[in-house]
């Protein structure tokens, strides 16, 4: 590399996959990389760097940080396509973010420091960077963040502040409430001087004022349908509290299909009917583990009450509430597991067997 550079390099190129790209970073770097006295020598260094990446597809985090210090130093206009075709995905690109941005800024190559901010999610420092060279640069990587409006706000009111305080262009700033739906009227006064006159802001505030009409008028029906949704929920309960139901001797459980008189049972507004203790072994497959022993110490606490002759009106009300909130057929229980299987798996290789 240090005599005959070109043909060197032309025998490795046409060696192809059979030297190790890795191994010849020594060789590369014989003459001093800081300097590049050479400049055939960097020149030849960058070429089979570029045939390994681009041709051998070599993702070697050495070769990619080493075509990375070539093109700092020598080759600053190829840098910018080659950091786009890494993308901005930080888990994804080849080389070490940090050592390229510390390259970067050494050679104050603020573009590609901005790009670089931005695959390290660092979006504050690449739009504050990105003000230096180019208002729409900032303006892209403003738009960057997924999913945090309020960052992106604070960055589009950075490059507003930028505009207004260093640039003194009113009209460029007005023009980023057409550009970013994030930014109001009210969020860029602030910025102005006092000498600005209203005929700078009459248009974005005549917009303004229609688009905070339009939101009343939303919320105004909103809050129509909320009362009308409360007044129908409050005629629902009044209904319900004079609700009854006709229970003829010829009734039966729904579960056991026993006669429903022979001991306490339940009736849902839905009209199903279950006796007191099929209702709750209906009930208990479907509750967690800590309500299934909830109900059951219910149970047995009522059963001593009862035996005693003192029952404890609270201990029923709240078994109740566990037990009959809801029809165990046609209530949201039963909804919410009909994705379950019909079989229990631990179950299942004995329900087989009994069909055998």
């Amino acid at each position: 590399m240090q005599n005959i550079p070109k043909q060197t390099v032309d025998l490795w190129i046409e060696l192809g996959r059979k030297p190790d790209p890795k191994k010849l970073i020594p060789a590369l770097v014989q003459y001093d990389p800081f300097k590049f006295n050479n400049k055939t020598q960097g020149n030849e260094a960058a070429r089979y760097l570029e045939f390994a990446i681009k041709t051998l597809e070599n993702r070697d985090q050495a070769i990619h940080n080493y075509l990375l210090l070539v093109y700092t130093k020598l080759y600053p206009n190829k840098l910018m396509n080659y950091l786009e075709q890494q993308g901005q995905d930080a888990e994804h690109v080849c080389y070490d973010v940090k050592y390229a941005l510390r390259l970067c800024l050494e050679h104050d190559l603020k573009e590609a420091c901005v790009h670089i901010y931005t695959t390290m999610a660092l979006y504050e420092e690449a739009v504050e960077l990105a003000l230096q060279v180019d208002v729409e640069l900032a303006k892209k990587n403003a738009d960057m963040p997924q999913d945090d409006e309020e960052l992106k706000k604070k960055l589009w009111l950075r490059i507003a502040r930028h505009v207004v305080e260093k640039q003194r262009d009113i009209k460029r700033a007005m023009e980023f409430l057409q550009e970013s739906d994030l930014l109001k009227i009210e969020d860029i006064l602030p910025f102005f001087p006092d000498f600005v006159t209203i005929d700078h802001f009459k248009d974005a505030i005549c917009t303004s004022l229609q688009e905070y009409n339009k939101h009343i008028e939303s919320l105004q029906e909103d809050m129509n349908e909320a009362t009308e949704s409360a007044k129908s929920i409050r005629t629902e309960i009044h209904n319900f509290r004079n609700k009854f139901a006709f229970i003829q001797s010829q009734d039966k459980c729904c579960v056991c299909h026993f006669a429903l008189l022979t001991r306490s049972f339940y009736v849902f507004p839905c009209m199903h009917k279950f006796h007191t203790d099929c209702l709750i072994n209906e009930l208990l497959p479907h509750l967690s583990i800590s309500k299934r022993n909830q109900v059951e110490d219910l149970q047995r606490t009522l059963t001593n009450e009862a035996t005693s002759g003192r029952i404890n009106q609270a201990t029923k009300i709240e078994l109740e509430d566990m037990v009959a909130s809801e029809c165990v057929y046609c209530g949201e229980m039963m909804i919410r597991s009909i994705d379950q299987p019909f079989v229990d798996v631990s179950d299942y290789q004995t329900e087989m067997n009994g069909w055998l």
